[in-house]
């Protein structure tokens, strides 16, 4: 059941795991171009050992097939994935499977292509990508096997290799019906606790690690834009006075604000207790940032505290403004928008101070 609800809606599945399949397959062409290189040199070493030529030939030109896509890999870096890298895979193993074929079916007519077929079941096993698409690509390679067999054997044996490559195709695509459920779901669960990682649970915002991650990478690219900590004033009493679960209603209204009141490529985290920080990406000056600050406070009146208990809530507020030659790192940033979110409570709170 898993199998054909894959296969009807897999482009749903794979639209929402585009990037990540895209990464993994892109990971899997450098360890398929790593084993390529180094296994089939025991392989050559074996086949002069017995005296076959044609195997130890054989092994060799795939060594030097992989290795050269190994250079070509290492070059362009393990952290640069190709934009559409399900297709280079498929290029990439294209060539290895034709040539597979070209050598059994030249060299070895009497083991019927088994060498091939062997690879046509593995191919399930190495790439993740859309059922209707990878089942196309193998059944067009069966019939390729099927016509570069007949080509050199002029049909001797024909009978023999076209139900072994039938059987051969059946067996690819019941594994890469099982091999895909189970790669999608590990996917899936990845992605879960990828999210929980990096995401506070109440408020749905980045939580510390996943947001200083996110800013120090900005930071490294030089990003201008401004830093800035926002503290909820006298939150204690709230906890006090109303119980934690009214206290939790504000963090949760207060978030959904600052959300509403940010770019969709600000970053937002909740960094513990009634703190939150947050990096906005542009050019900004006091002036801007005074007014997003106004933009939040105004936002505070639809909070369900104060419409519930006719209470206001306030905030306080440091901002650090950082241009593309401002040089800091995100510690360094935290403790200057933090020395500057105090000067705004020693200044009676509700208030923003901003350098």
């Amino acid at each position: 059941m898993k199998i054909f609800k894959l296969f009807t809606k897999d482009d749903d599945v794979f639209c929402d795991y585009r990037d990540r399949i895209n990464e993994l397959n892109y990971e899997r062409i450098g360890k398929l171009s790593m084993m390529g290189a180094t296994l089939p040199i025991m392989a050559v070493v074996f086949f002069l050992i017995v005296g076959d030529l044609e195997g130890s030939f054989e092994s060799a030109m795939i060594m030097i097939y992989f290795a050269t896509l190994r250079v070509v890999y290492n070059f362009r870096g393990k952290d640069r994935p190709f934009k559409n890298s399900t297709i280079i895979f498929y290029l990439v193993v294209m060539p290895i499977l034709l040539f597979a074929a070209s050598v059994d079916s030249y060299f070895d007519p009497e083991e019927e292509g088994f060498t091939s077929l062997l690879f046509l079941c593995v191919i399930p096993c190495l790439i993740i990508d859309k059922p209707r698409r990878l089942w196309s690509f193998m059944i067009g390679v069966a019939v390729t096997y099927g016509v570069i067999f007949d080509f050199y054997n002029d049909g001797a044996v024909m009978e023999a290799f076209t139900s072994h490559i039938a059987v051969a195709s059946i067996v690819s695509i019941v594994i890469s019906g099982y091999v895909l459920t189970i790669q999608i779901e590990n996917i899936r669960r990845g992605e879960v606790l990828s999210y929980q990682s990096e995401h506070d649970g109440m408020t749905g915002l980045f939580n510390r690690a996943g947001g200083e991650k996110r800013i120090s990478e900005y930071l490294e690219e030089g990003c201008s834009g401004f830093f800035y900590l926002i503290d909820v004033d006298n939150f204690k009493e709230v906890n006090d006075s109303f119980g934690h679960d009214i206290g939790d209603e504000v963090l949760e209204d207060i978030s959904g604000i600052l959300t509403e009141s940010s770019g969709d490529k600000d970053v937002l985290m909740r960094i513990g207790g009634d703190e939150f920080v947050g990096f906005a990406q542009g050019v900004f000056t006091e002036e801007m940032i005074q007014r997003r600050f106004e933009r939040i406070q105004s936002g505070l009146r639809w909070t369900r505290f104060f419409r519930n208990y006719k209470q206001k809530i306030t905030l306080s507020m440091g901002a650090v403004i950082l241009d593309s030659k401002t040089d800091y790192t995100y510690k360094t940033l935290y403790k200057t928008a933090d020395e500057l979110l105090y000067t705004s409570k020693r200044n009676g709170k509700n208030v923003l101070t901003a350098q």
